[in-house]
Order: structure tokens, then sequence, then C-alpha cells
């Protein structure tokens, strides 16, 4: 008896790990009455040369810690919205130029809601090849001595996967991020690659490269990330994300507050915790 009842909880377990799944990857997209909740919290720190004509070089140092809670839901015929809002617990910039004093700023608290709408054009999952495009909307909720940007933000994309067997899943991704009040605008190009190790362990590893154009304040610039995440189910469709991080950021001119920005670099950790259900 005692024989029976282990092997038929051994099923039961075997079956839920078999069956448990997520939809992170860009090109997927949820069923109808399917929604998926994330929280992710996040480190990052970044220092960067700073020079001035008038007040001399020097660095600059940004340390941020922040969160992002987002909520999607399936609409049926390929069609998933999602809806998320941040929160910066903690961020410190310190600019430090040889011939005036250091300045200091800092923020936190909600930032701005945004919303996203995804479509799939072909393809789903165990096809070969997917391709779906969306809309995002950051609306100018939050105000910027909290953690706001106070631009309205449109960003279109279009993003592409292929399943090439043996669970390897390379995708790629051109977002366009338009910004208001003379802001910079991001053309965003991403390319990663989606590995499953097993039923409890998938990898994924990506590079962004964002160009920033230049505005009447501020001259164009270039930066890249190289992210390396992990997708850790812990529980049936309910899965931790660790995720490390390398940023790199070209030179940058403000020419409003005449001073140059950059080079600089800096790192980033995450932890992200996701259910769909």
């Amino acid at each position: 008896m005692k024989k029976t009842v282990v092997a038929v909880v051994g099923m039961l377990l075997s079956a839920t790990a078999a069956h448990a799944e997520h939809k992170l990857l860009i090109t997927d997209v949820l069923e109808q009455k399917q929604m998926e909740a994330q929280a992710r919290f996040e480190y990052s720190h970044t220092r960067g040369d700073v020079s001035s004509p008038i007040d001399g070089s020097g660095t600059r140092t940004t340390n941020i810690l922040e969160s992002v809670y987002s909520l999607g839901a399936g609409l049926g015929h390929g069609l998933e919205i999602t809806a998320s809002i941040p929160f910066v617990f903690n961020e410190r910039a310190k600019t430090e130029l040889s011939a005036v004093e250091a300045e200091f700023e800092k923020r936190d608290g909600f930032g701005d809601v945004a919303l996203e709408a995804k479509y799939r054009l072909l393809g789903g999952e165990e096809e070969p090849f997917t391709v779906v495009t969306g809309l995002g909307l950051k609306f100018d909720t939050a105000r910027k001595k909290d953690a706001g940007t106070g631009t309205t933000d449109v960003s279109p994309f279009i993003a592409a996967s292929a399943n090439l067997g043996h669970h390897y899943l390379p995708y790629a991704v051109y977002r366009a991020t338009i910004r208001n009040h003379d802001m910079q605008d991001t053309h965003t190009l991403s390319l990663g690659l989606e590995k499953e190790l097993n039923h409890t362990v998938t990898l994924d590893a990506k590079i962004d490269a964002n160009f920033n154009t230049s505005t009447a304040d501020m001259g164009a610039n270039e930066d890249f990330v190289f992210e390396v995440s992990s997708y850790l189910q812990v529980a049936h469709n309910f899965y931790l994300i660790p995720s490390v991080a390398y940023t790199v950021a070209t030179d940058a001119t403000d020419k409003a507050a005449e001073l140059r920005l950059g080079p600089a670099d800096g790192f980033r950790g995450g932890l992200s915790l996701y259910y769909l259900f």
C-alpha cells in the first residue's frame, strides 16, 4: 500500500512539473482567460565621467533601488494587454566636479502608469516561427520629484522568435520609444536566446542596444545592456527570476547645462516573482 501511495504522489508531482509553463518570452501571448502577474525588484549602480568648461571634470554616480508591478490578461484571438506601474524605493545621484561642491539628487515614490497591447501575427507555441507586434503607452501620471519622467511615451514594437528544437528559442525585438516635450527618442534593438534546461530551469541571455536621438538640449548617444536571467520554477506556474546585467553608455552632451556626460558603465541585479494563472 505504501509503495502505491508513493507511486501516485510521484506521478502527480511529475505531471505538475511537466505541465508548468510561463509566458515570459516576448513572442508569447496569453490565451483567452489566462492572466499573469509579476513583481520585479532591481538594484542598479552606474558611474561615469562628467565635465564642464567652467566647473572642471569629475564623476557622476547613480544608485537606484526600484520595483515594477505588472498584470497581464489574454483577450483571445492572439491579443494580450498588460498594465504596469513602477515604484522607486531609493534613487540617489552624486555629481562631483573639481571646481564646485558636490551636488546631490534624490527621488522616490511611484512612477508613471503604462499600458501595452500585444498581438500575434503568425505562429504560436510549438510553431517554427512566431511574430508579434504591439504598442506601449506610458502616461505622465507621476510627479518628477517622485519617480515620473515628465513625458508621455508611445512605443510601437515588433518581435520574432524561432523554435530550433531541443528547447532553443532565439528571438529579436525592435522597439521605438517616442517621447514628447522635446525629450530624447530611443530606438532599441534586442537579440536574445532562451534555453530550457529542464522543467524547472530556463536560461535567457540577451543584448539590448539603445540608440538615443539628439534634441535641442541633449546630444545623441548610445547605451548597451548585456543581461543573463534564469527562470526557476518553485511551484506550479510560479517562478523566481534572478538576473544580472552589465551596462555601458557612450558620451552625451547636455547642451542646456553645458555638461559632457560619459562614458559610463555599471551593473544591475534583480529578482522577479512571476505567476501564470
